[in-house]
């Protein structure tokens, strides 16, 4: 039955997509970070819905009236180089079938960042490709949190198998990361339906984010909320009131969730993060004697490149590399790093030019709290991510896409008024205040 309403879903959505080539990357949104063919168990049940709708989005695309080729914009190049260079890691991959299979992953998902550069280029655009993130990763929050909620919180919240965000640890940080979009979408959203949405799924996140039993995400709502305390009005009165809910939150808690936050404290004795540390001495051993390429694609998975670049402390079999830093490292070498950590800098600085551009325009003012969110969720990312194998995760991406989205829409010579009063109730950002004109004089009745 589920394969059957999916499989409708898709149909519908098709010719929707080729008439509006925007509603493709919705649905490629969609697809890509919800995997909904890994909640049915028929004939949809892994099948690569992904790769039909960027197909159906591109030729779209093609044959429509929308901009043909990615605007000039240091992200999209730095998009790019990097996506070039790993084709050329994969090429001299220490394992290059191995490493084929996650390149034409990764090439995807470059793909679909371009895209959102490219075509997200209004405001409403913008406001519905962060409701269309929402509705794909907040069905985790929404089923993961409702599980706390039943089960007590006595077992762990895992993510869809088979997908970049499986692990307890990865969904974690992926739902972080959305947290400061959903906070922006509460604090500018004009109907009052949607800020209560916004709110309620903020509280399921929170269930769902402890129901991991993640440490590391302790430390990315940590690093999170302290930079939303510093980029928020009222941030500090926020993450107060947060702190006082995890006070009383920590009670009702098992026994088991306080003893697996409590081992941070001792990670030098901990299985787990020596594991991580064997992996990360494997990504500098590979890097050693491949500087400039790397071993390709999640080279340290592989049990015979564990064994040939095996030194004191390092992995004895294959596992993956546990940092986004090592894994670009030993994936693609230090150039390979180089770019992906431009990227995200360039990301950030888009941010920064985002709120310098927006600055005493009350006009933009919604594009401003935007900015500010997507550093939180930047930040987090950086954070967690430094513990997690998510280099390539496509929320990452989307969000880095964005930034640059963002950027040329505040830069426009004109506000899109028109667009705005179009806008459904539900994706439309609080106007800011008007300022009235002045009154004319009365016209007298005598000509």
């Amino acid at each position: 039955m589920r394969d059957l309403i999916l499989l409708v879903a898709l149909v519908a959505l098709a010719p929707m997509v080729w008439r509006t080539p925007i509603v493709g990357i919705l649905a490629w949104i969609w697809i890509t970070l919800m995997s909904p063919q890994r909640e049915v168990y028929g004939f949809l049940h892994g099948f690569e819905l992904n790769f039909w709708i960027a197909v159906v989005t591109i030729l779209a695309w093609a044959g429509s009236r929308e901009r043909k080729f990615v605007p000039p914009s240091l992200l999209a190049l730095i998009m790019i180089l990097f996506g070039l260079w790993t084709c050329v890691t994969t090429y001299f991959a220490l394992d290059p079938q191995f490493s084929q299979v996650l390149l034409l992953r990764t090439l995807k998902t470059l793909a679909l960042g371009l895209a959102v550069i490219t075509l997200v280029n209004t405001k409403l655009r913008i406001q519905v490709v962060i409701w269309a993130v929402v509705a794909a990763l907040e069905y985790y929050s929404v089923k993961g949190g409702g599980f706390v909620l039943l089960t007590g919180g006595r077992n762990h919240v895992y993510g869809p198998e088979a997908t970049m965000i499986a692990d307890n640890n990865s969904l974690a940080l992926a739902l972080i990361a959305l947290l400061p979009l959903l906070l922006y979408l509460r604090a500018t959203s004009a109907g009052l339906a949607a800020r209560l949405v916004a709110v309620g799924l903020i509280t399921l996140s929170l269930l769902a984010i402890v129901g991991t039993y993640s440490r590391g995400a302790l430390l990315a709502i940590a690093a999170a909320g302290a930079t939303y305390a510093m980029r928020s009005r009222n941030g500090v009165i926020v993450m107060v009131l947060v702190a006082l809910g995890a006070v009383s939150l920590s009670g009702a808690l098992p026994a088991s969730w306080m003893h697996r936050m409590a081992t941070i404290q001792s990670y030098n004795d901990d299985a787990s993060f020596a594991g991580r540390v064997a992996a990360w001495k494997t990504a500098m051993n590979i890097v050693a004697k491949r500087p400039v390429v790397g071993g390709g694609f999640s080279a340290t998975n592989l049990d015979w490149v564990a064994q040939k670049f095996h030194t004191d402390d390092s992995l004895d079999a294959g596992k993956a590399a546990h940092s986004i830093y090592f894994e670009v490292l030993g994936d693609h070498g230090v150039v390979g790093l180089a770019l992906y950590l431009v990227m995200v800098g360039v990301a950030v600085a888009n941010t920064v030019m985002t709120l310098r551009a927006t600055r005493g325009r009350a006009d933009l003012a919604w594009a401003a709290q935007l900015a500010r969110m997507l550093q939180v969720s930047i930040v987090a990312i950086l954070v967690g991510g430094a513990l997690l194998s998510m280099a390539y995760y496509d929320g990452f991406i989307i969000i880095f896409a964005l930034t640059s989205s963002l950027l040329r829409i505040v830069r426009q010579p004109a506000a899109q008024l028109a667009e705005i009063r179009t806008q459904p109730k539900w994706a439309r950002a609080a106007p800011a205040p008007a300022v009235l004109p002045a009154p004319r004089p009365a016209l007298s009745d005598s000509r």
